[in-house]
């Protein structure tokens, strides 16, 4: 998306505005989300000085719903972990519920083989072996999995940030509901915005397009409005939307009848700005509260959508 968006704190800033009520939950994620947001710039430098080979983007694997991590590892890339660990755990230790693991996720964190163990484990999607190395800490996996896409998120951002071509703009070979470059599922999707040519007044696009948001790498890429990312299914009635009665400010659930799973989503067709999508993502809990009176399940479960 060419338009600039608002940064972490312009986000949540107008999200409190609206909704007072969320003002303590925006606040306590506030400093973790901007600091994320800074760590990429911040890595760059040390991802160049490690050497690290990206695999190449290869269409034949895309056509068969591999993304481009899938089977790699992340050795090599420790300092980058370590560094990102060093800025995001003393945020994470003032926050409800963390705090008290502090110390036994700094050691973690120092170890190199737990660290690219746990880091890997990631791009696999077998966190049921997350759930086995926190069985060997002291560490509840609910913690210690928030606690490595926090630190292994700026990380992967970095690496995705060195393939130049938006993926947006890339062949239309990437069909899957998860991440083209990780493989998480999205935390969010929007709508994109009405686009409108400067030298041809009488040129407008209607916008509408979806675009799906990964949690992990903030890659982002177009999917299929009328499919479910989670169990592929598509076509008349299988996707479903809830949304408030009056001003929603674009704001909604999308739900698959199939399978109950949802992702929240912002229409920008509805809104001046363009938000930072993981504060959004934040910012649209009382969504995610609505979705979980419904018996319906995030798509991508995180601290603030288990109820």
């Amino acid at each position: 998306m060419s338009e600039s968006r608002q940064t972490v704190s312009e986000t949540l800033a107008e999200i409190a505005t609206r909704r007072p009520v969320l003002q303590p939950v925006l606040k306590a994620f506030a400093p973790l989300l901007e600091a994320r947001a800074a760590l990429p710039e911040k890595l760059a430098p040390l991802l160049e000085e490690s050497g690290f080979a990206l695999p190449p983007w290869r269409q034949e694997r895309a056509q068969q719903g591999a993304p481009l991590l899938a089977g790699a590892s992340l050795n090599g890339l420790y300092p980058l972990l370590l560094e990102s660990a060093k800025t995001l755990l003393p945020l994470m230790a003032s926050m409800p519920g963390l705090g008290e693991h502090a110390e036994a996720l700094k050691t973690f964190f120092q170890n190199e083989t737990l660290t690219l163990k746990a880091s890997d484990t990631l791009l696999t999607g077998h966190e049921t072996a997350l759930t086995q190395t926190a069985e060997q800490t002291t560490i509840p996996s609910a913690v210690l999995l928030f606690a490595v896409e926090a630190v292994v998120g700026p990380v992967l951002h970095t690496l995705a940030k060195k393939y130049d071509d938006p993926w947006d703009e890339r062949p239309s070979s990437w069909m899957q509901g998860f991440c083209p470059v990780c493989g998480s599922f999205p935390s969010i999707a929007y709508l994109d915005k009405r686009v409108f040519d400067e030298k041809n007044a009488f040129l407008a696009g209607g916008g509408g397009k979806k675009h799906l948001h990964c949690a992990l790498c903030g890659t982002e890429w177009h999917f299929r409005r009328g499919a479910c990312p989670s169990c592929g299914q598509e076509g008349s009635g299988v996707m479903e939307f809830l949304r408030e009665s009056e001003n929603s400010h674009g704001e909604r659930i999308d739900w698959c009848t199939k399978c109950k799973s949802y992702c929240p989503t912002v229409d920008l067709r509805e809104r001046n700005a363009v938000p930072n999508m993981d504060a959004m993502a934040l910012g649209m809990m009382h969504m995610d509260i609505v979705a979980a009176q419904k018996g319906l399940t995030p798509l991508k479960p995180s601290f603030w959508n288990q109820f």
